[in-house]
């Protein structure tokens, strides 16, 4: 048996014990759609079925991703994988949003203060550090990345060890007002922060207008759409600038991205059950009212100010 074969009857075990335990119960219609999705990708051809016949049967609001259930190996393998299809260029996933945020830093020109929520793996901030360092970017800078989970820390903290001593990477359980106010009074270059605070807790935290600009990339579709409105006007609280980045649904680039994840089945499902998750274009437009935005259809993501 490959090992292919052996993750997905692996993960499909997982799944099956989740089913049968009770602090699951609530979770059952989605262990359903992705062991019948693991299934279908042992081969091609069930899988073509799967894509032609299932994702309109499929609740999206139901649905969770492989690495929304409490299993590490799951999270590694995804991130990882995210990580080095982010850094392809010629795929060019997240290079909206590196530039965005790249152009904001430097026309600013001034000590600054940025928040990923639900960082992951921060391969976006990785890549605006990478540039600002071959500029020579003089100006303190600290980023902090938000995410609960201990294990996309670790995927963060080792994607970022890729800069060597460019960066000071700084990890907190919980980062507290002062502490931040600390590190900012020492700081003469670029700081990461990664913590664990609770993202909805941090304007208990933190006062209206602590930071300089707000971020979070391919997160909010993970969130249940009632808090969606909620996560909107925390970012807005908190902090004069805002960018969402994350996909609308469109099966045009479900093919090209079969081809780079067919061999990582728990990114092969993130990438399947995101698209399913995302809303639909006229959705996001009208959410974003007058609000600057633009999609970007080789990828199938939109960035949207705030």
């Amino acid at each position: 048996m490959s090992n292919r074969n052996q993750e997905i009857n692996d993960a499909i075990s997982k799944l099956e014990s989740f089913k049968a335990d009770p602090a699951y119960a609530k979770d059952a219609y989605a262990i359903d759609e992705n062991i019948i999705f693991l299934k279908s990708i042992k081969n091609i051809f069930s899988y073509i079925g799967w894509l032609i016949k299932r994702p309109k049967m499929i609740a999206p609001e139901r649905l969770l991703e492989l690495t929304d259930f409490p299993v590490e190996a799951w999270d590694l393998k995804m991130h990882r994988r995210l990580i080095d299809v982010e850094r392809n260029k010629h795929i060019g996933v997240g290079k909206p949003l590196v530039d965005k945020i790249l152009a904001y830093v430097e026309s600013e020109d001034r000590p600054l203060t940025l928040v990923n929520l639900g960082a992951g793996g921060m391969e976006v901030d990785r890549q605006v550090i990478a540039a600002l360092l071959e500029k020579k970017y003089s100006r303190p800078l600290v980023i902090i990345g938000v995410d609960k989970s201990r294990t996309t820390q670790k995927i963060a903290k080792e994607n970022l060890g890729s800069l060597g001593n460019g960066v000071n990477v700084i990890e907190r359980d919980r980062l507290t007002r002062g502490e931040l106010d600390a590190i900012k009074a020492v700081n003469a270059g670029i700081t990461v922060i990664l913590c664990g605070n609770d993202i909805f807790g941090l304007d208990k935290e933190f006062p209206a207008g602590s930071f300089d600009l707000i971020y979070h990339s391919i997160f909010k579709h993970h969130l249940p759409s009632d808090t969606r409105p909620c996560l909107d006007e925390l970012m807005k609280k908190l902090s004069r600038t805002a960018y969402e980045y994350d996909g609308f649904r469109t099966w045009q680039v479900i093919v090209p991205l079969t081809v780079v994840a067919w061999n990582y089945p728990f990114f092969l499902g993130a990438v399947v059950f995101s698209n399913i998750r995302f809303d639909k274009e006229p959705v996001v437009k009208a959410r974003a009212g007058a609000r600057i935005l633009s999609f970007h259809k080789n990828t199938g993501h939109y960035l949207l100010e705030l």
